[in-house]
């Protein structure tokens, strides 16, 4: 139940009586400051042109209509135009019945579309490290948020398997015989000072890029051994951080590759792209450089390479023809901004994709050390994101130690896992994504606020309420019924999960989420406190609150499993 969308579903219709466009959706914010206001219609002086009345009398008028649907407790209207409104506890009552039995939250299905997401992308030939942890996360909340309203969602781990830097490890790799590629990163580390610093090593260098790309044998079967041995490393980290990627989604950059060259035809056909100074570029005119000069974006060099932006066209041409694409989304950071602008426009002029295909760039922050740096080891080094999950897990496990010193070993193990990780995933998600933020392991796993380990336990405590109260087998005959203030605060922030949901879906915010889990713990805790379960005397009363407290765990662990993160049995 979208409390929101029905109540703007309704004065919508009211705002017809007045001439108001049926383009103007209400405006209907959740009010957070007054226990005895639950919901506030804003935004009506928008009309005082539309209409004869003042915003103030049409605020009026609009909630005289309103009070004929039997759902209002009470509705008043305050200056310049704003309307409050308090729902009646007995129409709350059936929506969180109708939620409590239904398998779904009672929560409306979106008519299925094709989404695109691609995240995770790390390069091949080098480890995951942490500044891959907002896109791999971020990019998979949105994915279990849109396949949970129905939608068929497509992952696209773009890979970055082709290009210069396997022109210099493929050049390195055939001067000297290495028994294995396990250490690769330093093996790049050294031919990559050798690219910059020989120029012979960097001719030869750019000679095995174009023959990669032709497909020369000895090339590829190079390439084939450090492609496949990364993705084999990167599947341990998807599968500690609890993320969906598997190895169908994987799309690397040499998947598009026989596309280019039909590209680059199409692009010159059409009169987008022209030769100039022996490369192919496509003229920008919305694109300005440094000194205020129209762009040319380079999708040829005169030696015969392609370049990220050729692949990337390409990219979007298959995933809007083959995938058949309605929306797609990009989770990489803000840096890309422009680059992504370009190939959009450019695929647009070329009609490689939909006019009613949406692309959105969900761009990130960065993640900074306390000095306000980009977080790296204490020597420079950027911190592997394996090293990073292991010591969120080692960091659990001791202080469960501490805390419950009987627990067996490997139960330990079990609960730091679902710990450790959940709380570096919960930190991150708790941020708003476009924004930087200082990392910091206290805050991470602290008990106190908004983290992780807060609501798992917040979930366990649940649990075991209603484990002391499972002798009771005829739930079904009583229905939950608010008694007090403080029922009434909970049902409603429980009824508020699907508008929370449908933020998530339209702007890709799963600190929204976060704020909602921590939210809706906090009042449980309050309806705990103030509301007997296992004392209370009258039966429906007592069935009526068991029941809301399963509904609340039910949502804490949907919730959280949105956000990839676990619940625990015992903390």
């Amino acid at each position: 139940m979208n409390i929101q969308k029905f109540l703007k579903k309704k004065i919508k219709k009211i705002y017809k009586k007045y001439g108001i466009s049926n383009d103007l959706d209400p405006i209907i914010r959740k009010n957070i400051k007054n226990n005895e206001i639950d919901y506030q219609v804003n935004g009506i002086i928008r009309f005082k042109k539309i209409t004869v009345f003042s915003p103030y009398n049409l605020a009026i008028h609009i909630s005289n209509h309103m009070r004929k649907l039997n759902i209002y407790k009470k509705i008043s209207v305050l200056p310049p135009g704003f309307i409050n409104i308090t729902l009646k506890s007995t129409w709350l009552n059936k929506c969180i019945n109708n939620m409590y039995y239904s398998k779904n939250f009672n929560i409306s299905k979106k008519t299925s579309k094709n989404i695109v997401i691609d995240y995770s992308s790390p390069n091949i030939a080098k480890e995951m490290h942490v500044g891959h942890l907002r896109s791999t996360i971020l990019g998979d909340v949105t994915a279990r948020v849109m396949e949970f309203l129905g939608h068929n969602v497509i992952r696209q781990n773009h890979i970055g398997d082709w290009g210069t830097q396997f022109g210099i490890l493929i050049t390195q790799l055939q001067l000297k015989s290495y028994k294995s590629y396990n250490n690769i990163e330093s093996i790049y580390q050294k031919a990559y000072l050798k690219y910059q610093n020989n120029p012979v090593f960097k001719k030869q260098a750019q000679k095995n890029v174009v023959k990669l790309q032709k497909k020369n044998q000895n090339c590829l079967k190079i390439w084939n051994i450090l492609v496949k041995s990364t993705i084999q490393k990167n599947n341990e980290v998807y599968k500690k951080l609890n993320v969906s990627l598997t190895n169908n989604d994987v799309r690397g950059e040499s998947f598009y590759n026989g596309m280019l060259p039909d590209i680059i035809s199409d692009l010159k056909k059409k009169k987008i792209a022209i030769y100039h100074e022996g490369s192919i570029i496509v003229p920008l005119k919305k694109f300005k450089n440094r000194i205020g000069q129209n762009m040319g974006v380079v999708i040829k060099k005169s030696n015969g390479a392609f370049l990220y932006t050729t692949t990337d066209i390409a990219c979007l041409k298959y995933r809007c023809n083959i995938l058949k694409a309605h929306k797609i989304i990009y989770y990489v950071d803000k840096r890309q901004t422009q680059h992504l602008l370009q190939i959009w426009e450019i695929a647009r002029k070329a009609k490689y994709v939909n006019i009613n295909t949406i692309l959105e760039h969900h761009s990130f922050g960065m993640i900074l050390y306390k000095n306000k740096k980009p977080f790296k080891t204490r020597h420079g080094k950027v911190i592997r994101l394996l090293d990073l999950l292991n010591t969120g897990i080692h960091r659990a496990e001791k202080i469960i130690k501490k805390k419950n010193p009987q627990m067996h070993d490997s139960e330990i193990k079990s609960v730091a896992y679902d710990i450790g990780i959940g709380a570096i995933k919960y930190f991150d998600l708790s941020k708003n994504r476009k924004s930087d933020y200082v990392f910091d392991w206290n805050q991470m796993l602290s008990l106190d606020g908004n983290t992780a380990p807060y609501i798992q336990y917040a979930y366990t405590r649940i649990q075991s309420v209603i484990k002391k109260n499972q002798s009771y087998n005829n739930l079904y005959l009583y229905p939950i019924k608010i008694f007090t203030p403080y029922e009434r605060t909970l049902v409603l922030t429980i009824l508020q999960f699907e508008e929370t949901i449908s933020q998530l879906e339209k702007h890709g915010t799963p600190h929204l989420m976060c704020n909602y889990l921590y939210d809706l713990s906090g009042k449980f805790s309050k309806f705990y406190e103030n509301c007997s379960i296992l004392f209370v005397q009258e039966i429906h009363i007592k069935l009526s609150r068991i029941k809301l407290s399963m509904l609340t765990a039910r949502i804490i662990k949907k919730g959280l499993y949105l956000l990839g993160i676990n619940t625990v049995s015992k903390m």
